[in-house]
């Protein structure tokens, strides 16, 4: 399940580069306190990995971009999108944001507009066409011979990407429901070159981390039941920082 959630403010919105931190802080900022710190602290465990179950759009309106201040400059209206396969996130957020007068992003002083629900029950089928809203993301990360560590993002043309976004849905699953994931997705893009490439920036400052990712049309083959699971988990790695949202063409 997803929601949209419209704001709205007295002026245009402004921030910076990498604001999807502040995104995602607006998120645990209207979760219930325990639950906030659970899922920041610990979150759903397989193993040795801890998964939020969370994943978010960026803000759906067209900013303009200040190269020299590097900032975004949005319409006073905002809105995005957050889903998740676990129902209480979604609905301790929907009940504390329509509970709070006003709402913080950034410098920005923003009201709720709306709350639109959308579920993917609607999902019957073993073979999907969607399309990134946010960079799906795969990666690992080596120790090189002087001790250092280089991470090696993946692109949608070599099998690991493939591998990597399987088994981190099933890990996902798994985390979720305590029991071993019977089923398996495949994932191929539909496009080629390196046109659908995104470099992004998550947080600001010493803390800005550089990501790549792949947008653009996969096409996701699998059983019905782990297709709508990874509609709403997010597809690949970091969700809960906004990669690998995606939704159904057509």
């Amino acid at each position: 399940m997803r929601i949209k959630i419209e704001l709205a403010g007295e002026s245009p919105v402004s921030l910076p580069t990498g604001f999807n931190e502040y995104l995602q802080a607006f998120i645990y900022e209207h979760l219930d306190n325990i639950e906030s710190y659970w899922l920041h602290d610990e979150g759903f465990s397989y193993e040795k990995r801890k998964f939020r179950l969370f994943t978010f759009s960026s803000i759906l309106e067209r900013g303009k971009y200040n190269k020299n201040e590097n900032r975004f400059t949005f319409p006073n209206t905002v809105s995005f999108y957050i889903s998740s396969p676990v129902s209480w996130i979604l609905e301790q957020l929907a009940k504390n944001i329509l509970q709070r007068s006003f709402a913080v992003i950034g410098s920005n002083r923003l009201t709720t507009s709306c709350i639109s629900v959308f579920n993917s029950d609607h999902i019957d089928t073993n073979s999907i066409i969607v399309r990134a809203l946010t960079p799906v993301e795969v990666h690992s990360t080596f120790k090189l011979d002087n001790g250092r560590k280089k991470t090696h993002y993946y692109t949608p043309y070599e099998k690991e990407f493939g591998e990597l976004v399987n088994s981190n849905i099933r890990k996902k699953w798994e985390a979720l429901n305590g029991e071993e994931c019977r089923h398996s997705i495949t994932i191929r893009p539909l496009f080629n070159g390196n046109k659908n490439e995104r470099i992004v920036y998550y947080g600001t400052g010493k803390k800005k981390t550089v990501i790549k990712g792949w947008k653009g049309r996969f096409r996701l083959d699998g059983e019905p039941e782990i297709l709508r699971f990874a509609l709403d988990a997010g597809l690949g790695s970091r969700n809960s920082q906004g990669f690998g949202m995606v939704e159904v063409v057509g």
